[in-house]
This record gives C-alpha cells, structure tokens and sequence, in this order.
C-alpha cells in the first residue's frame, strides 16, 4: 500500500489515501531477471520537517546467489540531494559502497575506496548505478521540479558523467479489466545506455526497464505485474527507434561497388599476407581480391586508397548477450560483423535481429542461441525442460523463431541433454551451453552438446586426466568457447586497476568504468589472479595444439573491447597471431557452418572485413586499431560509431 504526501502531491489520485503531510509513502517492486521474477525492492519515504528522506531494500536472489542493497537518500521538499548512501550489491560482481554528504555548494564523496571533496554541477543528482529504482523514481521527480533540465549530472562520477531524460509520452497498459495510464521516460547515462521507466499520475515508479551484470533486469509494481511482458515489448519499440536513429546519424561511408588499393591484405586462411593488395567489392560480396598486379579494377569502379593499412576478415564474437540496441554501434566499431547471441529475452532479440536484417538498424550478424534451463528456484531465464515432451516443445519455439542452436544452461539433468539434443539435432540445430550440474565436460560432449561455453576443465595442462577429456573432446569435434577475458575482468584482484590489462578502459564512458573498476576477486593480489588466468591458458593452448576448435566469445565483458582482449589472450596462450585471429574469424565461421560464406577474404565471400591502422601480425594489440568495418560490403567509420553511444574513439 502506498500512501502520498499530501504535502508534496495535493489531493490524493487514485491508487492513494488520503493522508496528513506527516505521513509515508510505501511502495514494492517485483524484481526481474531475463522476465524471471527474483525478488523485491520495498522503499519507504518518509516526511522529515522540511525534507524527505527515501529508504530502500533492494533483495533478490539470482541462480542461487543473494544480491543486497540498501540505500538512503535525503533530499529537500523540491527533491534537491542532501545525502545519499548505498551499501551492498547491485549484482553479483557488482560492489557498491558510496555515500555522498552535500553541505552548500559542495559535497564529500566516498565512493571506490576513496574520498574527494567535490564542487557540485547545477543541475547534479546522487545516484550510483540502477539500483535502487525507487531513487531513479525521485530523480525524474526532480527533473520535473526543476525545469526538464538537459543534462544531470550524477555523483559519485567522473567528469562526462551526465544523465539525459526524455519524456516519450503517456500510455494505457491493459491489466485485466482495469486501463492504468502512464507517462514513460528514457534515462540515459545512469547505466551505460537507455532505460525506459513508467510513472503513475502520482509520479510513483510503475516500471522501470533496465539492464543488470549483461543481461535484462525489470522492476514493476506488484499489481502490474501480469503486464511485464507489455513493459519489455513498449521498451523494445523505444530502445529499436533509438538504434534506428543512431543509424540515420552514422551512415556508412561507401557501399555497393568500389575498390579497396594500396593496403596489406590479411585474408584470413593462414597464407601470407598480400602486400599492396587490392579487393573488389561489388554488392556486398567480395568480386576479386589479390596482388594489384593481379586484380583487375573494372572501368568507372570507385577506388578508396588504404596504403599503409590492414585489412583482416570481420570479427566474431561466440559468446554475447546483446541485450540493449548500443551494443550494435559498439560491435562494429571494434571490427565485430558477426556475433552469437548466447541467451536473452525473446522478444527483443528477435526484434532486433529482424530490424538488421531488415536494413533498418546498423549492427552485426546476429547468430541465436535459445537458452533452456531445468525448472526450480535457482533456474536462469523462463523457459525450461524437465521432460522430453517439454524438451521436444521449447527446442520447437527457437527452432521456429529461426535459432540457430540451443543453450543448455546449469540445471538441465543428463537426460535432458541429451533429449534436447537429439530433438536439435533432428531439427538441424546444434546445442551449445555450460557443462550442467552433475555433468563432467566430456559426459556433456558424449551427451550430445556440439560446444561447450566457458572452460570447464579442471587440472593442469598435460595431466593425465586432462590430456584424456581434451581426447574425448576431439574425438567429438567438440567446440570450445574459453571466455577468458571474462574470466580475466572478473578474476583479476579486487582494487587493482582494469586498465593494466585492458588498455581501453579510459575510453568506455563512466558508469561502465565504474561497474567494471568495481568488480573483481577480493582476497587475491594480482600475482595470484595471473596465476589462475595462465593456468587457463595452458588448458587452451593444449585444446588448440590437440586440434580442439577454440573459437573467441567474451560473455559480453567491457563491450567491444573485449574481443580484442580475448584474441591477444590466445596469444599470451602460445598461438601466433594468425591462429589467434583465425579464432575470432574462421574457426567461428566453421563452427557455425557458415565458413562458406563468412570468415575469410576470398572471392565471392560476403564482404565483411575490417581495415587496421596496423598490422596485427606484427603485433596483436594492432587489432585494436581499427579505422573502418565493412559489414555486407557497408564501409563504416569506427570512431563515428564508438562515439554514437558515449564511447572515446
């Protein structure tokens, strides 16, 4: 039950009682996770004198694991910050200790292990991460005070920290009988990207759709609940005319027939490279490629000098969850034309895909992996198979949806892995997923998974054990997607700075440097957080020396740059630069039976292909250089598109 303050609102609208000003407004949250319902956020704010003061419990528990949050915010009649605290997790590896005092003009800041004195910004709100959503509640009641200001600018933060809000308008939701009317707002900068939250006619959080560890997260009123699937679909519509948008601003720079002259050609198969090569692209295909002594540029085809640069297949990334519209500028931005979707909300993924494919939005090839999980408390996601007619009809869903395999997740039993598999592989779909509970990687293999995600392989390279489940793995043909940028970003030493492994991290706008920054193992020193990462890399370099297929996924990690980070991982492995480059291109392209098609710089392939600053042969960090990405024959440029989504080039 929620009751207004009378003082703040006036005469009580519906859904309130009518209270004298001294009274509490109450409110609960239902928590979402992928549309699974996890736990509560129950906020009270109550009426101090001239202040109100905002209490929060932000609980859920997620596959097991409990998330925590408590927070305070005081703030003046006309919502104005006075103090802020937040204390526990907002997921889980998400660390959050802040509390921000606000004397005058300025406020002292503890965030991050560290202190500051700070002048504040007019206008300024405090607010550290999307949690809890009751204080993103009463900054879009400041912003309403206080003008419909532009920019916000939130503390804790670093400097380009702003938020923007945007009212999109009023709407009814259908619940049952009953028409809720509601006034929906995009907020961008909170999170990195765009969350859409409801407000009712008494300016209360009804909604609020967001994003949380790399996947979807949704709040919303506990009598509107049975409309959550309404919330993700309006959300989805906003977040794909945003993307829409963002295409219209960063159009590509060239396409149909042209010819690329002068650069190094790297295509990909392991041959040497071509020097001063030319390629022919003629609608979206490669027409000719090769020495520019050998290749003839037809009469009147543009011509686009590249001398000095490098030209390497597109990149893959086996291993994402594409779960807001920015991902596509950044996927292409960093070279990425390809990527295998590993498990998200149905609807917006399919969206999503059918607005790329469909031209309508800019991005990279979206390849689907559907996720089944076993049903219970701790399962992921909501959609699950405990038999094999529940198998049968959730393989049938993706399969119909166009998926190109299923994603067996932890709490699937023996039995059905391999019903699931058997019912994908009858359907021409292959199956991809973690190891489940009570399963060994290479039982998984026998079972029928066609690739594993993440590298389950316990003991050292070399051993007798490993040595043997690396042979039953081959013996399979079994792909392996190791993630170990992932388990890099997360392993490393709580506190110790990200940017000594991920060079790039300056560059990714501020409320992901912080999540990230954040983040980490507490109790280890780097040393040790190395030592766990090399021993993972011997186990890789022994599965690729055993002709294993090792194929580049990142589960998301910082966005784009992590695909960098895993190729020069491999090379830190032992494998040269081409096999490491091969990972992310054509060893992915096989694994998906698409390498007729895709992964190397050949005639009569699609022209998906990146174009380097620097020669990654000579050193692998070059990858990283990346000036234009050509998907489908579309020249694009890299910085327009890292800075369409508050990215530094």
């Amino acid at each position: 039950m929620r009751i207004a303050l009378a003082s703040i609102f006036g005469a009580a609208l519906f859904g309130f009682v009518r209270a004298p000003p001294a009274s509490v407004e109450h409110g609960t949250l239902r928590l979402h996770y992928v549309q699974k319902p996890i736990g509560y956020e129950r906020y009270d704010i109550g009426h101090d004198g001239d202040a109100l003061q905002l209490s929060s419990d932000f609980d859920f528990t997620d596959r097991g694991g409990n998330v925590h949050l408590n927070a305070t915010l005081r703030t003046r009649a006309d919502y104005t910050p006075v103090h802020f605290t937040a204390k526990g997790k907002s997921y889980r590896f998400v660390n959050v200790d802040s509390d921000v005092a606000v004397e005058g003009t300025s406020a002292t800041v503890r965030a991050d292990g560290a202190t500051a004195n700070v002048m504040l910004p007019a206008p300024f709100y405090t607010v550290d991460g999307y949690a809890p959503f009751a204080a993103q509640m009463l900054m879009l009641r400041y912003w309403k005070q206080h003008g419909q200001p532009r920019v916000i600018r939130t503390i804790p933060g670093s400097p380009g920290n702003d938020v923007f809000i945007e009212s999109r308008g009023r709407e009814a939701i259908r619940i049952a009988t009953k028409t809720v009317r509601l006034e929906r707002f995009v907020i961008d900068g909170v999170v990195w990207g765009r969350e859409t939250l409801w407000l009712d006619d008494d300016e209360s959080l009804a909604a609020a759709i967001t994003r949380a560890g790399g996947l979807s997260f949704e709040a919303v009123r506990e009598d509107l609940e049975s409309a959550l699937v309404a919330f993700v679909q309006r959300a989805t519509f906003d977040r794909l005319g945003d993307l829409e948008g963002i295409t219209r601003l960063t159009p590509p720079l060239k396409k149909g027939t042209y010819a690329m002259v002068g650069g190094t050609i790297v295509d990909g198969t392991g041959r040497a490279a071509i020097a001063d090569g030319v390629i022919v692209v003629k609608d979206g295909r490669i027409a000719d490629v090769g020495p520019r002594a050998s290749v003839v540029i037809p009469d009147g085809v543009a011509t686009v000098p590249i001398t000095g640069k490098t030209v390497i297949p597109g990149l893959w990334d086996m291993h994402t969850h594409v779960t807001q519209v920015e991902w596509a500028p950044v996927y292409l931005g960093a070279g990425v034309t390809t990527v295998r979707d590993m498990g998200n909300e149905f609807e917006f993924i399919t969206a999503l895909r059918k607005d790329i494919n469909g031209g309508r939005a800019l991005g990279p090839r979206l390849l689907l992996a559907g996720l089944i999980d076993g049903p219970g408390p701790n399962a992921f996601g909501v959609y699950y198979a405990s038999t094999p007619d529940e198998a049968k009809q959730v393989v049938g869903k993706y399969h119909d949806a166009g998926f190109e395999q299923i994603k067996i997740y932890s709490l699937i039993t023996p039995p059905m892995v391999e019903a699931i598999s058997a019912e994908a592989h009858r359907l021409g779909m292959t199956v991809t997923g973690h190891v489940p509970n009570g399963m060994t990687i290479d039982q998984a293999a026998i079972a029928g998974m066609d690739q594993i995600a993440h590298l389950a392989i316990r003991g050292e390279a070399g051993s007798d054990d490993v040595n043997r489940i690396i042979g039953v793995l081959k013996e399979h043909k079994t792909v392996i997607d190791p993630t170990q940028s992932w388990n890099e970003l997360l392993g490393h030493a709580a506190g110790a700075p990200i940017a000594a492994f991920q060079p790039a991290a300056p560059k990714i706008p501020p409320p992901l440097f912080r999540l990230f920054s954040n983040a980490g193992t507490a109790g280890i020193d780097s040393a040790t957080a190395r030592t766990r990462l090399e021993r993972g890399l011997r186990i890789v370099k022994a599965l690729h020396d055993a002709g294993v297929p090792v194929v580049a996924g990142t589960d998301e990690g910082i966005p784009g740059h992590s695909v960098h980070r895993e190729i020069e991982l491999y090379v830190e492995a032992g494998f040269t630069p081409m096999e490491a480059l091969q990972a992310a291109t054509i060893v992915s392209a096989r694994a998906m039976k698409l390498d007729g098609e895709l992964g190397t710089i050949e005639k009569g392939k699609r022209a998906d292909m990146v174009v380097l600053n620097a020669n990654p042969l000579e050193k692998i960090q070059n990858v990283r250089t990346v000036r234009w990405t050509i998907k489908d024959g579309k020249v694009y440029d890299a910085p327009a598109l890292w800075r369409s989504v508050r990215f530094q080039p």
